[in-house]
């Protein structure tokens, strides 16, 4: 068997390079199922963190309203 050129080797080793970059990319482009359900996760925590800063508010303007009653 003959050996390989080093010119040989570093064509192969860029066109599987260019091969493997093209998949990366195309793969990247739509979201997949894991990907969207990692959003709605974090929107719903987004929401609950805002409903408690909320809560967080009212509470804290009860508890002034009462003070300031007595």
């Amino acid at each position: 068997m003959k050996p390989i050129s080093k010119t040989r080797r570093s064509i192969f080793t860029a066109i599987a390079l260019m091969f493997l970059a093209s998949f990366v990319v195309t793969g990247c482009r739509e979201p997949g199922p894991a990907e969207e359900a990692g959003r709605e996760v974090d929107e719903t925590i987004e929401e609950a963190r805002d409903a408690m800063e909320d809560f967080g508010e009212e509470a804290e303007e009860a508890m002034e309203e009462i003070e300031n009653d007595d």
